[in-house]
């Protein structure tokens, strides 16, 4: 079979080893357009819904995700107000069935263990909230990627706190604490090759198997992570049996651990048991293959683990108190009208205020980005929310906001002060900006106009029009 330029040949004889006849229509798909997705993903609104603005780009609901939908045609929506303001995550609608094959469950521990860039761990944050929440920690190895990690999550509003450790100082740390781990694992990365020609051209044939060592590595730090009983949800991008299949028997053989059955996804393939030794029950985990369903692809296995793995040591803990700071009380008073717990009991460092959702979790010697949201920045004797807060309270719980509409919102991303509205200032001292009904940030009220606080660092003068843009959508369809 003539394999399309681009497609690394050694790729396409491996596939045809495991695939047969089937692999040319597998080649053909991975030459074709990428689909591309997007998903609700405002945290504080979890029963909230996409604005109608939205509606000229959209086209099908991802029938395993009741959040995502596939994108017609058309612009990128990634400089755009409302994915600014956090409304909505651009994802592979065949990479959102991970969260939900995690089900997470009210007030669980979670740990994503290979979080970035972030779009699990918002969309696990979105399902738990609509559950009452969830303690949720999100890590990466990786410095860069940590990093996308922690404004991603704070752009969505998803409340947890951000590691920046390798999976064995976790391990260390934190024995059979959580009830649920996913762990969507470094991989050679094949269900991206429709999307990213530098995937393509890094992949080398030995790729798989150097990638099946390490996720075993960090599988096996992960289950002496959870508690007996727990859920391990384990999922890749990419296509080959040696980091699929052959991961989940190697697991079956050595763990005490069982496969659970997950949804019965329209488009997905149940795995295929004669790549793991006929093991049946493998059958369990699910496939969406690119020639077959539409997405880019992906594999999702989600175990049960039976009992340890370890002996359980004693594991440090700490302790944590809400605070008596008056001041800080009556701060919070002025910003909203009704404060969650979680802004109660907060950390400082140098002058940033954190929620502190680690919890009784132990911190000795790990490198934590955020022990949860960052709320607020001391200046002197008085504070000033931080722009992260702002994603974090539904519409209602500020005191003061100011609904702006699309071509301020632009102005304001840009950094451009705003009129106070109707004249008036806030009677509050800051006020949250809205728009479609999504917080962009906060402002501060001064002399005849309202003080952008919109972070420098965000902003931006390359965000597009909406309406424009679908204005070019409908003349070009």
């Amino acid at each position: 079979m003539r394999n399309p330029p681009d497609i690394p040949t050694a790729f396409v004889q491996q596939m045809e080893h495991w695939l047969g006849a089937e692999a040319r229509d597998l080649v053909a798909a991975l030459s074709g357009k990428p689909w591309r997705g997007l998903r609700y993903a405002a945290v504080a609104r979890p029963d909230g819904g996409l604005p109608n603005s939205l509606a000229p780009f959209l086209a099908d609901v991802v029938p395993w995700a009741q959040d995502g939908f596939y994108l017609a045609p058309g612009p990128s929506l990634g400089y755009t107000v409302l994915h600014q303001a956090g409304a909505f995550y651009l994802q592979d609608p065949s990479a959102m069935a991970v969260a939900v094959a995690l089900d997470p469950q009210p007030g669980e521990r979670i740990l994503d263990l290979c979080a970035a860039p972030g779009g699990k761990t918002t969309h696990a944050a979105l399902l738990a909230a609509r559950r009452g929440g969830a303690q949720l920690v999100a890590n990466d190895i990786h410095r860069d990627r940590v990093l996308a990690l922690a404004e991603n999550v704070e752009r969505v509003g998803a409340p947890c706190a951000i590691t920046n450790e390798p999976p064995e100082a976790l391990a260390a740390a934190w024995p059979q604490a959580f009830d649920a781990i996913v762990v969507d694992a470094p991989c050679s990365g094949e269900g991206m090759f429709r999307k990213d020609p530098a995937v393509r051209a890094e992949w080398r044939p030995d790729a798989p198997e150097r990638f099946q060592a390490l996720q075993k590595e960090i599988l096996r730090h992960a289950l002496t992570m959870l508690k007996p009983g727990g859920r391990l949800v384990y999922s890749t991008c990419t296509l080959n049996p040696l980091e699929n299949e052959q991961v989940v028997l190697w697991l079956l053989e050595h763990y005490p651990v069982e496969l659970e059955p997950l949804p019965d996804w329209p488009e997905w393939r149940p795995a295929r048991s004669d790549w793991a030794a006929d093991r049946e029950e493998v059958r369990l985990a699910k496939r969406l293959w690119p020639h077959v369903g539409r997405g880019e692809g992906h594999f999702v296995a989600r175990f049960r683990l039976c009992e340890p793995v370890v002996d359980k040591p004693r594991r440090r803990s700490r302790t944590t108190a809400a605070s008596t700071d008056k001041t800080w009380d009556a701060w919070l008073a002025s910003l909203l009208t009704e404060v969650p717990p979680a802004w109660r009991r907060t950390c400082t460092h140098k002058t940033v205020v954190f929620a502190d959702l680690l919890g009784d979790l132990a911190v000795p010697s790990l490198r934590v980005l955020r022990p949860g949201p960052p709320l607020a920045e001391r200046k002197g004797q008085v504070f000033v929310p931080h722009h992260a807060a702002s994603r974090l309270i539904p519409l209602g719980g500020f005191r003061e906001t100011v609904e702006i509409d699309e071509e301020t919102a632009i102005r304001y991303l840009a950094g451009e002060p705003l009129a106070a509205p109707d004249g008036r200032h806030p009677e509050a001292p800051f006020c949250a900006v809205v728009h479609e009904g999504f917080p962009l940030g906060f402002a501060k009220r001064a002399p005849g106009r309202l003080n952008n606080l919109y972070p420098r660092g965000l902003r931006s003068t390359r965000i597009e029009s909406l309406a424009a843009l679908a204005g070019a959508v409908a003349s070009s369809s």
